[in-house]
């Protein structure tokens, strides 16, 4: 047995076993492991029948959560991912690599190069480099048209969707699916198969009928933008059929490079990177470990209310509502019926799951309902009797907040749990679990009162088009600014002014306006509202409806650099107020720092 780097190999009769363990130093799938696993490759006997390549924690994935893989400092760094893909490819003793949970990015890039794949049912297989609009480069752009078809192979690479084991199975994706009790039971079950069956790529294998490859790229082509990450993809994919694979793999390279060097690439990479930093426990709440919350008690209707009622039934939460209002707990019912009915209509729920969801749905009309709640969500201007002490009140849509309480902001996917003073570590941390197993990503506030961040850039935004439009900016100018650099609905202020008409450029609309969000951004971290700039972007994306590839307000200030934005801000502020340069913003700019470095609270 050798072990090197977390790659241990041994033999056992006629094949080998490969297992990749999370290496003590260095990151998983780096440089080092890279090439640890290409000298373990090579370094097998030929007369070897076959190597079964498993991971030791059953995943193949980086990040648990199933996104997409980060550029890094060493993924230039040789054998790249693309050499050591090659070099199972090209394997001369054939590899069977075991799936067994998640297989994401690099994962998925390993497994469709393996000349065989064996799944289990539970995993799970992600090519998610779409998501950051790039070209992995790696080798499945060329590798997976060929085993699974261009049709579902493009359907796989754009959408960066999980693809169950059994679905996996049924378009080609593994060679089989095996089941067993446990580990061990898996890998025997594995290697009983890649004993009995002769392992050859799909390249080897052949089988793709060239009319019908052919026209499923010309099918993406047909509605895919150009320069679109989808027209990429289709001519990789027809690379694939048409080009020798040294050929094809260059030519993924190129495209791949160029899909890298594009703006929007850096700025979903950060809304990644800010999103899972909000997944990670925060420091103030790091060794409080939270209380399950199995009965949550909504106060009151209202549509969010509504919304999140949804999303913890839909999760398999038992959940209670009290109204004391019959009429609005009747259009609060009819409200959920209907979008579950809806759900089932579009194939998105079952009727079973539907039936056995609204089974945990109970309804009070007086206070009863509060007696046994572990967390209080008081979605609505209702009254509030007593709550136990020590149960989690999370409010929304409220002036005034009753001691102890979390104003709670939704915004998308974003939750904004503003923390009171004083706060409770162990009603936060509980709090925040609940809300994270809702699907929320989120954020916490230093915000026991007053509008949160949604509220605040929602503000600044709408007086920097209220500036625009009085300066003779006209509305429809505005809004076609808006769409054009890709707000979702964007929404003008209502005025009845009418005042001289005034050329402006699309650009400078749309400069004017995230100015205007990023000079709100710095007051917000400035007061100690929000607790980083990533936050706030967050906020803006899932909240303001900014478009993803912008990365988000302050993002965008810091890639023009922020004494630019300064200057425009002090040339624009004779206009308006709302474009008066914060102050945080000069000590930012003395000291040559982004919003990425903290801003001390004033």
């Amino acid at each position: 047995m050798t072990v090197t780097n977390g790659i241990n190999v041994t033999h056992t009769d006629a094949f080998a076993e490969i297992v990749v363990s999370r290496p003590v130093e260095g990151e998983w799938m780096g440089v080092m492991q890279r090439s640890a696993l290409v000298d373990a490759l090579s370094g097998l006997d030929r007369e070897t029948a076959f190597v079964l390549l498993r991971s030791a924690d059953r995943h193949w994935a980086r990040y648990p959560d199933g996104g997409p893989d980060l550029p890094g400092e060493d993924d230039a760094a040789t054998p790249t991912l693309a050499d050591l893909c090659l070099a199972i490819d090209a394997s001369p003793v054939p590899v069977c690599i075991l799936l067994e949970g998640l297989v994401c990015g690099v994962g998925a890039e390993l497994a469709i190069a393996a000349q065989a794949r064996v799944a289990t049912p539970a995993a799970r297989i992600v090519f998610s480099a779409a998501r950051l609009g790039r070209i992995s480069g790696a080798g499945s752009t060329q590798r997976l048209p060929l085993a699974v078809g261009a049709e579902q192979a493009l359907r796989l690479l754009i959408d960066a969707r999980p693809v169950p084991a059994p679905e996996a199975l049924a378009i080609g994706l593994v060679d089989q699916v095996v089941e067993g009790e446990t580990a061990a039971d898996c890998v025997a079950a594995a290697r009983a198969w890649a004993q009995r069956h002769a392992l050859r790529s799909p390249r080897e294998r052949g089988g793709q009928d060239g009319r019908s490859f052919l026209r499923a790229v010309k099918a993406v082509r047909a509605t895919a933008s150009e320069g679109s990450l989808a027209m990429a993809l289709a001519d990789c994919a027809e690379a694939a059929l048409l080009l020798p694979l040294a050929q094809g793999l260059a030519f993924e390279a190129t495209l791949a490079a160029e899909r890298d060097s594009l703006p929007q690439t850096g700025a979903l990479a950060h809304l990644i990177r800010a999103e899972r930093s909000a997944a990670q426990m925060p420091e103030a709440l790091q060794g409080v470990t939270p209380e399950p919350v199995t009965c949550p008690t909504w106060v009151g209707a209202s549509p969010q209310g509504t919304a999140l009622a949804l999303m913890a039934l839909v999760r398999g939460m038992s959940v209670q509502i009290w109204e004391p209002d019959r009429a609005r707990l009747v259009a609060l019912l009819q409200s959920i019926a209907a979008r579950q009915e809806a759900a089932v209509q579009s194939g998105a729920l079952t009727a079973a799951k539907r039936d056995a969801d609204w089974s945990r749905l109970r309804t009070f009309s007086d206070a009863t309902a509060l007696e046994g709640a572990d967390l209080v969500l008081v979605a609505a201007e209702t009254p509030l009797p007593p709550v136990r002490a020590q149960v989690p009140l999370l409010v929304m849509g409220r002036g005034e907040l009753p001691a102890g309480a979390f104003r709670l902001t939704i915004s998308g996917r974003v939750a904004e749990l503003g923390l009171p003073q004083p706060w409770s570590a162990a009603a936060a941390a509980q709090s925040l679990a609940f809300l994270r197993r809702l699907g929320q990503i989120v954020i916490l506030t230093a915000q026991p009162s007053g509008p949160g961040i949604a509220s605040r850039l929602a503000g600044a935004g709408g007086a920097a088009l209220r500036a625009m439009h009085a300066s003779g900016v006209r509305d429809e100018a505005i809004l076609a600014a808006l769409t054009d650099f890709g707000v979702a609905s964007p929404r003008l202020p209502k005025t009845d002014s009418r005042p001289e008409p005034r050329d402006m450029a699309p650009e400078e609309i749309t400069r004017r306006w995230l100015a205007a969000l990023a000079n709100e951004g710095t007051r917000l971290l400035a007061e100690g509202v929000a607790q980083s700039a990533a936050d706030i972007d967050l906020v803006a994306i899932h909240g303001l409806g900014l478009p993803a590839e912008c990365g988000g307000p302050m993002y965008q200030a810091d890639q023009r650099g922020l004494m630019i934005l300064r200057r425009d801000l002090r040339l624009w502020a004779a206009e308006a107020d709302v474009w008066e340069p914060v102050p945080a913003l000069d000590r930012l700019v003395s000291v040559g720092r982004g919003f990425s470095a903290a801003i001390s609270p004033e």
